[in-house]
């Protein structure tokens, strides 16, 4: 815009000879003393106004001059500079953006690969085997031990509680129907039908024939045989109860011993567990914060090629050229001075009539009348 060659803004270029004596007199600093660059910056400032509009994200600039095109011409030029100096800081942004991520990266992949490696390596010397859901496969296999085990003394106790049962009934000569085991057998359940049949048969007989007679005898020797097969068979059943007892507790031995060894392998796999579990931590960590690297490093790289800038601030609207003056405004002048005028005419009449003196001489004939006296009569 030239502004150091005018001399609104340079003032060095117009300089009265008021204002040349006082400078040789030293009453007045000597503008040339001060560079040319820092005296327009100067005018510029006191000229400018910067503000933004109340419930906007607008910023207005003012600027006022004695050439109305250079007053509407300064504020687009500063608009112009400041969104020029951002796109060019954007620019250098990118590029340095660009230039610090490339090594960061080199080193963060091979970070990664070392990482990586480590983990790979650690799982090989470890023998670390992973099960189902991720899981450690010694604790799993141990899980799976654990709930067999409970399974097997659930029915090694349930075997030997029945067969105590059954033994208890033969010995004293109980009842066996209270056994479920008994009653589910087929045979028992043939002899207990053969049983109900010969006591009806028996007790049918007993209405006509006395009980010392030989059919009556030959069926309660029967029935004395089918008692006998019946705790034959119970018998039978409680051997096949304590042999099933004594398999689930030779499972139950086995399975204590194998858990026994799970319980040491796995305690060995969950510690070697925590230090692989270290290593792949510390591996996607390396990893997300490469991808994140690269993210950046494209996008940066992007923009600096296809000198591509997002918009943070653009040029609303330019500045119009006025068409009338800023100042002086001459309807407010023209009043102030109409009434500064009348007051100083005020005083000045004010002050003559003080100094003539009239104001302090007495005003001809008398100030009172005479008022005739009369005497008070006495009383």
């Amino acid at each position: 815009l030239g502004l150091e060659k005018l001399p609104e803004f340079n003032e060095a270029l117009d300089m009265s000879a008021l204002s040349r004596a006082l400078v040789l007199v030293g009453l007045k600093s000597d503008p040339m003393e001060i560079p040319t660059e820092e005296r327009v910056l100067k005018k510029m400032h006191e000229k400018l106004n910067v503000y933004g509009v109340e419930k906007t994200r607008i910023i207005a600039v003012e600027f006022s001059s004695e050439d109305p095109k250079l007053a509407a011409a300064i504020p687009d030029a500063i608009a112009a500079a400041y969104i020029a100096g951002q796109g060019a800081a954007k620019l250098e942004s990118n590029s340095a953006a660009a230039d610090f991520l490339a090594p960061e990266i080199a080193d963060l992949q091979r970070q990664v690969k070392d990482a990586e490696a480590k983990v790979a390596a650690y799982r090989a010397q470890s023998d670390l085997l992973m099960g189902g859901n991720n899981s450690v496969l010694a604790t799993q296999q141990l899980s799976e031990l654990s709930s067999e085990l409970s399974k097997v003394r659930a029915n090694r106790a349930a075997a030997e509680a029945t067969a105590d049962g059954v033994r208890r009934a033969l010995q004293n000569g109980g009842s066996l129907d209270a056994v479920p085991e008994v009653l589910s057998s087929d045979l028992i359940q043939r002899l207990r039908e053969r049983q109900v049949e010969l006591r009806s048969n028996i007790a049918d007989l007993s209405t006509t024939l006395l009980g010392n007679h030989p059919r009556i005898r030959a069926l309660k020797s029967q029935l004395s045989d089918l008692d006998a097969q019946i705790r034959s068979e119970a018998q039978k059943i409680m051997k096949g109860l304590l042999m099933q007892a004594e398999t689930a507790k030779a499972r139950e031995n086995q399975l204590v011993a194998d858990v026994n060894t799970l319980k040491a392998a796995s305690a060995q796999a969950g510690e070697q567990q925590v230090d692989l579990d270290a290593l792949q931590r510390d591996a996607t960590a390396k990893r997300q914060q490469l991808e994140l690297y690269l993210t950046n490093y494209r996008e940066a790289a992007s923009r600096q090629d296809r000198n591509y800038l997002p918009v943070d601030a653009r040029i609303a609207s330019k500045a119009s050229v006025p068409s009338e003056a800023y100042f002086p405004k001459v309807g407010p002048i023209v009043g102030a001075a109409f009434a500064a005028s009348l007051l100083i005419m005020a005083i000045v009449t004010l002050l003559r009539e003080l100094f003539s003196g009239r104001a302090m001489r007495p005003a001809s004939g008398s100030r009172f009348e005479r008022i005739d006296e009369v005497a008070m009569p006495h009383v």
